[in-house]
């Protein structure tokens, strides 16, 4: 396993192509300082705004311009620091183009308001008989946030609280992943090679043969978070009271309701997720303890849990393995589809491997203005495997948005693009399972949806579940003490994971978890893997089944962005989540892969 490098020894073709969205680094420098006139362009039509619909319709594409600008800009600041998080110079462009978003948010702060002091019946007979009627859906959407918007002068207040409440992110990013893996510890693996542990090797070495490596990295990983979690939670604890601050002067009842607000979600839809989940916990359960007395194992831990069941396969992948495969899964999609991202993967849409400093994880960037972009720290492995077909999935609906959609409709809900990149995933599971009659192989497949299901499904469900009670204590007067924090998740832990696990003193490190997790600072961000895979389960299976239209419907919806509300958008595929349909289909696809796999683990 090789250790990361310095970002300056990456070689080119292992990068993304940034050049898509400035050639040099003095571009973006001069694109920065001609766009500085645009908050005093936007503040200057404050008083004339709504004067008439003519007026109105000047002011929005002024906005809308200004919007799409900035965007580029920031897309390549955040890009040039998420290589490298430890380089001053990335550090200071983000900065720069934070500093610009708040001025240029600040600027427009008066806009909402403005459009909501037009008498209702005169801003919707604009809508109908206008060209406004082009920015309905924007429009509209201020329209329903009538109860939740605040004076002029009070949005101003906000936007700069942002500004000023922003840095608890921000701080948990560098230590997260800067200052903390740079004290990791170093294992010894199976050959007695020295490895410094990092966020990019550590869950690969989760997955290795040797139970004795597995200890170490995760005592060395957990015990180095143990000992930042006075801080981490702190951190945690100011995020929270954020979203609950900016929830209560929205004169919203919880911080869950005005995130979910925004989606146009019910707290039932979340609150009937994790109920689901609890439900069919015995079958997670079932598999943990099947996972045990396959692996020969007196004790399980939880540095056993990533392990393959099945050892006996060579599931390690080259790139170029993992770009074909991803290829070869999403035919069934179409040649437009499978096409472009072909060319996506030729033309370095992707940042390849992970690199000292560079943000961990994976994710799909870009902006209207450019092609997509996906980051990735890949290691090889089969899991690494399916998190670029993910990505290519969130890539891949944005190419189909930005294509089909204006630059106002073009950004979707997070609740409809985990969908795009589970549905992927499926397909990428169905692909493999297609092309192999080799029994263990079909064994270790299905191991790996398996476990699909327990990352996405029931461990974002626990995600979703913790942070729903992190934010009950904090609005019911509580306080996020690490000791709190720690409690609460091991409690959590235990409940999702049952009696299959030892729980010694090695296995309750695991309580610091939470401190890693940063979507914890994303405000109710979670719940949405769980229901994008419960939705992506029902649209792979009849993508792979054949169904009459659904390939077109889908496409459909990858194309429609953020034109319809995500509930709405989700019902023209077929998957209504106001019902509990989906998660429950997802439950029987579970119990039948459980199935199948207790049957080929008999043989």
């Amino acid at each position: 396993m090789n250790e990361p490098v310095k970002r300056s020894d990456v070689p080119v073709e292992d990068t993304w192509d940034l050049t898509a969205l400035y050639k040099t680094v003095e571009d973006w420098e001069r694109d920065l300082k001609s766009v500085s006139g645009l908050p005093e362009k936007i503040s200057s039509y404050r008083d004339t705004a709504t004067e008439s619909p003519e007026k109105l319709l000047e002011v929005i594409e002024a906005l809308l311009d200004a919007d799409r600008k900035v965007e580029k800009i920031f897309t390549y600041s955040h890009m040039i620091l998420d290589q490298d998080l430890s380089d001053p110079v990335g550090s200071e462009m983000n900065q720069k183009a934070m500093d610009l978003i708040t001025s240029l948010s600040t600027s427009a702060s008066w806009f909402n308001p403005a459009v909501l002091s037009v008498p209702e019946e005169t801003m919707k007979n604009w809508i109908e008989n206008t060209p406004l009627s082009t920015y309905r859906v924007w429009l509209e959407d201020i329209l329903r946030n009538r109860p939740h918007t605040l004076s002029a002068a009070e949005e101003r207040i906000m936007v700069l609280a942002s500004d000023a409440t922003r840095g608890f992110m921000g701080t948990f990013g560098k230590l997260n992943n800067v200052e903390i893996p740079a004290r990791f510890p170093e294992i010894l693996d199976g050959s007695g090679k020295k490895i410094k542990l990092s966020h990019g090797n550590f869950i690969p070495i989760l997955q290795g043969p040797d139970i004795e490596v597995r200890k170490n990295a995760f005592k060395g990983f957990y015990k180095e978070l143990k000992g930042n979690t006075e801080t981490l939670a702190s951190l945690l604890d100011g995020q929270v009271r954020t979203n609950i601050f900016r929830a209560k002067a929205r004169n919203f009842p919880s911080a869950i309701e005005a995130s979910l607000f925004q989606d146009r979600v019910g707290k039932t839809v979340y609150t009937a997720l994790i109920n689901s989940v609890h439900e069919s916990l015995p079958v997670m359960h079932r598999y943990y303890t099947m996972k045990k007395r396959v692996m020969g194992l007196s004790k399980m831990h939880f540095y056993d849990v990533y392990t393959p069941t099945v050892h006996d396969v060579d599931a390690k992948y080259t790139i170029s393995q993992a770009e074909e495969m991803t290829l070869e899964a999403v035919k069934p999609l179409g040649e437009l589809y499978t096409n472009t991202l072909r060319q996506g993967f030729k033309d370095r849409w992707t940042d390849r491997y992970e690199n000292i400093g560079k943000r961990s994880g994976a994710y799909s960037g870009g902006c209207y203005d450019s092609h997509p972009y996906m980051l990735l720290n890949f290691s090889g492995t089969l899991d690494s495997v399916f998190t670029m077909a993910h990505e290519s999935g969130h890539s891949m609906h944005s190419w189909f948005s930005k294509n089909n959609q204006p630059y106002h409709t073009s950004d979707y809900r997070i609740l409809v693009a985990e969908v795009a990149s589970i549905t992927n995933e499926m397909l990428l599971a169905n692909y493999l399972r297609r092309k192999t009659d080799d029994s263990d192989m079909i064994a270790y497949l299905i191991d790996s949806q398996i476990n699909d299901f327990r990352t996405t499904l029931f461990r974002q469900a626990m995600f979703a579940e913790f942070e729903m009670l992190i934010h009950n204590q904090v609005e019911q007067g509580g306080a996020l003490s690490r000791e709190w924090l720690n409690k609460t998740y091991y409690d959590l832990v235990k409940l999702y994971h049952g009696d299959a696990f030892e729980y010694d003193s090695d296995d309750s490190l695991i309580e610091t978890e939470w401190a890693r997790i940063p979507h914890f600072y994303y405000n109710f961000y979670v719940y949405k893997y769980s229901t994008g895979l419960a939705s992506a389960a029902s649209i792979s299976s009849r993508i792979i089944n054949g169904d009459t239209g659904v390939v077109e419907k889908y496409i459909n919806f990858l194309s429609a962005g953020g034109s319809k509300p995500p509930l709405e958008l989700l019902r023209g595929t077929g998957v209504d989540l106001e019902t509990p349909a989906p998660v429950k289909d997802a439950m029987r696809k579970l119990d039948g892969l459980l199935s199948d796999l207790e049957k080929l683990l008999e043989k």
